[in-house]
């Protein structure tokens, strides 16, 4: 099961091709984007009382990221990604079974 973004609003946020697989998942989520122009990203995983599960700082980025999360050591459960631009932030739902 893929769950791809191309909506116009993240475009707004310059990221483009926003992929999250697989989701729902057991243990490992892909996450995979494009930044449109250089800027400083910001990628969290974050529980839903909004505690970090894992972050990662991207300084004067551009181009394609793809990351590999592991949550196996987490309770089953709903959890966000959060991609944090210079023009906003993206939340996206990630289920873990």
């Amino acid at each position: 099961v893929f769950y791809n973004v191309t909506s116009t609003n993240i475009l707004d946020y310059g990221i483009n091709k926003l992929s999250i697989y697989p989701n729902p998942s057991r243990d490992i989520f892909n996450i995979s984007l494009t930044s449109e122009y250089v800027q400083n990203l910001k990628v969290k995983v974050l529980n839903t009382i909004g505690e970090e599960i894992l972050s990662e700082y991207l300084e004067q980025f551009i181009g394609k990221y793809t990351k590999q999360i592991n949550l196996r050591n987490n309770a089953s459960g709903i959890y966000f990604l959060e991609i944090e631009t210079n023009k906003g932030i993206i939340n996206k739902k990630v289920i873990l079974q």
